[in-house]
């Protein structure tokens, strides 16, 4: 199995890993907020549309319920909202409570409005904290409940408190029972984050890095997300892995990047554990071992990951084959740093690597007797030593744009 899993750096396959540690920074759901923040609806709801989380799903309801970028749609809106809510986004939570409570396109249902409410305050959205403290002592209604919620709010963010800077900062994003102000939403981030928030740090590293509504800036990105992952944010401690892998806005330092993936794989966060999977198969940025990186990929499988498991049926039919992979035949001489095509798109030999060319970058898997490890068998029919040849080499990142 131990040879297989080797072969298996070698493959198509073994792209995923890179691709999950390059990219993850800039996917998730951050190109949509972004086209969002600038009013660009359309964009946005074409981004969120691509990323299939808890947050995109979010903005899409509140897009559909306002005719945001298309026209509105209040049963997409509501599907959207209850997906999100069942996936534990605070946002949502608060937003469906919100519509239990006083039955705007659902039958009212105040006890689990409450549920939902709690739900969202224990994750510290301030404006569920508050509506929770005004129904409390006495809903006076739909719009007049809005309005305290909003008074509240400012009130204790201007009191310091750091949840409620950072809902604040919320508010102005999406317009809620205040205007669309990106200014102020950038200020309110940054008075959360100085007061210890972690989701405020959390965003405007992502800012920072983006240079999106603030000017680019790598040192402060990387410095911010280290205050986010040091609060036990599991995605901040992924992010922060990827950056200490790439070496943005600190020195780059693969053994830390492991270690801050590790981190937020033992949290289950569902990329983190593919990542650090993929990095112990690899031996990069911590020792191999094959067995561990086998189990994290199958609990990212359970969870859903695509990447893992497409790794994971590679590994199954690699298990079945009698020899290596048709289209890797090294029988004719190869020259270092000399390419071929192998019939796989995208994919090259290099002397006793493989290089899998993914346009602004390419990944290359070096094996010290590469050329040998597929050459005939020494007698017909005696088993190919796969053993010996297959062990060492290394997993490279080659960059041509200067990322």
């Amino acid at each position: 199995m131990e040879n297989w899993r080797r072969l298996l750096l070698v493959s198509g396959v073994a792209t995923c890993m890179l691709a999950m540690v390059v990219s993850s920074v800039w996917a998730d759901d951050f190109a949509g907020r972004s086209a969002y923040r600038k009013g660009n609806y359309a964009m946005a709801q074409t981004e969120f549309g691509a990323e299939a989380t808890s947050v995109s799903r979010f903005f899409l309801a509140l897009m559909y319920f306002r005719g945001e970028g298309g026209r509105r749609d209040l049963s997409r809106g509501m599907e959207f909202l209850r997906q999100s809510a069942d996936e534990k986004y605070f946002a949502a939570q608060y937003l469906l409570g919100t519509r239990y409570l006083y039955g705007v396109g659902v039958p009212a249902d105040p006890v689990r409005a409450k549920k939902l409410l709690a739900a969202a305050a224990a994750q510290r959205d301030y404006r569920a904290v508050a509506l929770l403290e005004i129904i409390g002592r006495g809903s006076h209604g739909e719009k007049q409940d809005m309005k305290l919620v909003v008074q509240a709010v400012r009130k204790a963010a201007n009191r310091g408190n750091a949840a409620a800077r950072n809902t604040l900062g919320f508010m102005y994003l999406i317009g809620d029972g205040v205007s669309k102000d990106p200014a102020q939403e950038i200020r309110w981030y940054r008075a959360a984050a100085a007061a210890g928030d972690s989701r405020a740090s959390f965003m405007l590293s992502l800012m920072y890095f983006h240079g999106d509504g603030v000017p680019r800036n790598l040192a402060e990105a990387a410095r911010l997300m280290r205050i986010a992952a040091e609060r036990g944010g599991a995605r901040s401690e992924f992010f922060l892995g990827t950056f200490y892998y790439h070496g943005t806005g600190l020195p780059q330092d693969k053994a830390q990047a492991a270690f801050w993936i590790g981190k937020a794989a033992e949290k289950g966060y569902e990329e983190a554990e593919y990542a650090y999977g993929m990095m112990l198969l690899a031996g990069d940025g911590v020792t191999v071992d094959k067995n561990k990186a086998v189990d994290w990929l199958v609990k990212a499988a359970r969870q859903g990951n695509a990447g893992a498991q497409a790794v994971l049926r590679e590994l199954v039919a690699l298990r079945t084959r009698v020899t290596g992979t048709p289209a890797m035949d090294l029988s004719m001489p190869r020259k270092e740093g000399e390419l071929y095509d192998t019939g796989v798109g995208g994919t090259y030999l290099q002397g006793k690597g493989v290089v899998l060319d993914q346009g602004d970058y390419s990944l290359k898997f070096s094996l010290p007797d590469l050329t040998d490890a597929y050459a005939p068998p020494p007698a017909p029919g005696a088993p190919l030593d796969l053993k010996n040849r297959l062990q060492g080499g290394k997993f490279e990142i080659i960059f041509r744009t200067g990322k």
